[in-house]
C-alpha cells in the first residue's frame, strides 16, 4: 500500500460543519498506519475555489467533517474524494484516535 492524504476539518478544535474563515484543515499523510507528516492549513475564507486547490494540491482523498451540507457534498464528490462524516465515524480507527467532546 502507498501513502494517502486524509484531512479532519476543524473549528475551535472540534470537528467542523463547513467551510468558513475560521475553518482549519488538518492534513495528514499515512503510509499504512503511520503519520508521516502532518499540517495544519487555515484557508482564510469560504472560498470553494481555495479549498478545491488545496485538496488537489495536498492530493487529499479523504475527509473527516462533523455534518455535510449539499454544496460541499457536491463538489466533493466532483474531485472524487470521500467523506466520513461524525455519524460514520463510531468504529473509524483513525479518528479514534482523537479525542472530540
Amino acid at each position: 500500500m502507498g501513502t494517502k492524504t486524509i484531512a479532519i476539518l476543524t473549528e475551535g478544535g472540534m470537528p467542523g460543519k463547513e467551510i468558513n474563515e475560521n475553518t482549519q484543515i488538518n492534513v495528514f499523510r499515512l503510509e499504512e498506519d503511520k503519520v508521516l507528516g502532518y499540517e495544519s492549513i487555515k484557508l482564510g475564507s469560504n472560498d470553494n475555489n481555495k479549498l478545491s486547490m488545496l485538496i488537489k494540491l495536498k492530493e487529499i482523498s479523504l475527509i473527516y467533517i462533523d455534518t455535510l451540507n449539499n454544496e460541499l457534498r457536491y463538489l466533493l464528490q466532483k474531485l472524487g474524494v470521500s467523506v466520513k462524516c461524525r455519524d460514520q465515524w463510531e468504529d473509524d480507527e483513525f479518528i479514534g484516535k482523537f479525542v472530540f467532546n
